[in-house]
């Protein structure tokens, strides 16, 4: 059987240096859908079949979505899993990251808004995002709306201060050079939302492979039959992986999913 493929997005597709998906990235992805390979995409973004990235439009569509970190599954355009945080749990998070100032961002009905504005713009690892968050009224909006995942766009004191308060859930570190770290209910994860995938295919894991860069991806690269960390990813990304790539920008991309068809090849 094919390996099915779960591709991150976020430096693994979308390069954050260039604010760009590489070319090389989509003819990849393009080659792979026409080789007859499934790809998933899994990304911290809450991505919906109907809502990908322009770039995408086209060239590429997935065969399935692990979005939000597994809080949201998509298999062929069907929502097959939807998981939330708890009401009372989402209210302690947020009347808590404006207790301690920190800057928590969400997007919010198609906007960004934050918890602190001011910080947002003050913290070294918010400068180089290509967003520009809105505070008041819109983050007073949280409160009344469902939410997978937000981002805690702040330092790693304040993503551990967070962590130890709330044990629930999950603080994933995006690495020194995007920072800050998802926040997720424990029970969600890549790898939980691609165990779902694989249910719907009826397929298992020695048949995936998995790419990534974040700590987001680190169980899913664990878990796949190869497991493969971009050059770009956290040292205990590569650490984990059975393979480096090169870096996002010189063909990262390319290079993984050869390194993978290599490894297809090697099994039969």
């Amino acid at each position: 059987m094919k390996p099915l493929f779960f591709i991150d997005y976020d430096n693994t597709i979308f390069s954050h240096r260039t604010w760009t998906i590489p070319e090389d990235a989509l003819q990849t992805l393009e080659g792979l859908k026409k080789d007859g390979f499934r790809v998933i995409l899994a990304s911290g973004r809450a991505f919906r079949t109907g809502e990908l990235p322009e770039d995408f439009q086209g060239r590429f569509i997935p065969d399935g979505l692990v979005s939000s970190n597994g809080a949201i599954i998509e298999a062929e355009g069907k929502t097959i899993w939807e998981k939330y945080f708890d009401p009372e749990l989402q209210r302690r998070i947020l009347d808590f990251v404006v207790e301690k100032g920190y800057c928590l961002i969400s997007g919010f009905e198609g906007s960004w808004c934050t918890s602190n504005l001011e910080r947002f713009k003050s913290l070294p690892s918010n400068r180089n995002r290509k967003i520009m968050p809105e505070g008041g009224a819109s983050f007073q909006a949280l409160y009344h709306s469902r939410r997978p995942s937000f981002f805690l766009a702040d330092t790693k004191e304040a993503i551990e201060d967070v962590q130890a308060h709330f044990p629930e859930t999950r603080l994933l570190y995006m690495g020194d050079e995007m920072g800050g770290a998802d926040i997720i209910p424990r029970e969600n994860g890549k790898d939980l939302g691609a165990s779902r995938i694989l249910e719907y295919f009826q397929a298992s894991w020695e048949d995936t492979a998995a790419i990534g860069d974040s700590m987001n991806d680190l169980n899913l690269i664990k878990r796949a039959a190869f497991g493969i960390a971009m050059g770009n990813a956290m040292p205990e990304v590569q650490a984990a992986a059975d393979y480096v790539a090169a870096d996002i920008d010189k063909g990262g991309l390319a290079d993984a999913v050869a390194r993978v068809r290599r490894w297809a090849k090697e099994q039969r």
